[in-house]
């Protein structure tokens, strides 16, 4: 989703030859839904064959029921969205049968800020909005970050640094970070930089991928790089991920101890959203991540700590760019293109 022109640098940069893509036997590649609006994050009521997106452009969150789209979305969210901006991210609480909250992360059109906003669900609706997380400074139409994700209760708030790569090393703000706050927008009293500051890990360019293992607190990232050095990183409290002022490709980084990703791509390949896959198709099941600039779907083998790459494994190579991976209705692997939603079922 970066830049619509970054296909064509794609285009002029000699990429490495991955090995064939190869789906698991038996398995294939359907569409579940075409003819959308950019849609560019789904979340799934589990249980149930009910989706709910968002649409970047037109800041509208859709609902999905048994494949059908309903005319009516559940918000239609006043939204600017040149560029990287929009409604971008998406989120149902763990308990979200119980409380129907639904939390949306998109670039607010007055006050302009990125923000995580929090409905209550009923009868299709979002209603009930209260703002839990604001003020995410958006002076550029890029790196705005985006995803949004549960992990032990707690949500994690990807951030871009907007285009200013100095913001990315400051701990004081919050541009270029992975935040952590609880789901009614407070601060929880151990993060690393102070009980009022909302920070868990610094040093990011523009995370456009969150995804973290089932029952555990392993967090993934996925990261822009500039004209090089895309990046899946291991999230860890109060670590700095080397964006900022400076930075030379191929290195761990700048600032204090920066630590390296666990992959990178010197050539790149614009990653998109992660999952970590738990459903049907076992040869599938771990960390499945998409890619925009070669339309693409990695599967990524790990060693046992979960804390390095051993394999990137492509498995699908699509017609058009990639732009969210996750689980849907049936335990099938679906994705996002910018006017579909696919899925991967056996044959």
């Amino acid at each position: 989703m970066r830049r619509v022109w970054i296909l064509m640098i794609a285009a002029l940069v000699v990429l490495p030859t991955p090995s064939a893509p190869a789906l698991p036997r038996g398995t294939e590649v359907r569409t579940y839904k075409s003819g959308l609006a950019f849609p560019v994050d789904m979340a799934w009521v589990k249980g149930t064959k009910k989706i709910f997106f968002t649409e970047k452009n037109t800041g509208r969150i859709r609902v999905m029921i048994r494949r059908r789209l309903l005319d009516r979305p559940c918000v239609d969210l006043d939204v600017v969205s040149d560029g990287e901006r929009g409604a971008l991210g998406i989120a149902l609480h763990p308990k979200f049968k119980d409380n129907k909250f639904l939390y949306v992360y998109y670039t607010n059109a007055s006050p302009l800020d990125n923000r995580v906003t929090r409905f209550r669900v009923r009868r299709n609706r979002c209603r009930d909005p209260r703002h839990i997380v604001t003020g995410i400074q958006t002076t550029s139409g890029y790196h705005n970050g985006g995803q949004i994700e549960f992990v032990k209760g707690k949500l994690f708030v990807a951030t871009g640094e907007s285009h200013n790569p100095a913001d990315a090393q400051n701990t004081t703000n919050r541009l270029g970070k992975i935040l952590r706050v609880n789901p009614n927008g407070s601060v929880p009293d151990n993060n690393p930089f102070g009980p009022a500051n909302p920070v868990w890990s610094y040093g990011h360019r523009n995370p456009f991928g969150l995804a973290h293992k089932p029952g555990t607190g392993k967090i993934y990232e996925s990261e822009n790089g500039p004209s090089c050095d895309d990046e899946v990183n291991f999230i860890r409290k109060g670590r700095n991920y080397g964006w900022g002022s400076n930075y030379q490709c191929g290195t761990a980084g700048v600032g204090l101890n920066p630590k390296a990703p666990i992959r990178r791509y010197s050539n790149i390949i614009v990653p998109t959203d992660m999952t970590w896959y738990t459903g049907k198709i076992r040869a599938l099941r771990g960390l499945v991540m998409g890619d925009f600039g070669n339309g693409r779907l990695h599967k990524f083998d790990l060693n046992d700590r979960g804390t390095r790459v051993q394999h990137d494994r492509i498995v699908y190579d699509h017609s058009s760019g990639i732009l969210d991976v996750a689980r849907g209705p049936g335990g099938w692997l679906y994705f996002l293109t910018s006017s579909s939603i696919m899925r991967v079922v056996r044959g």
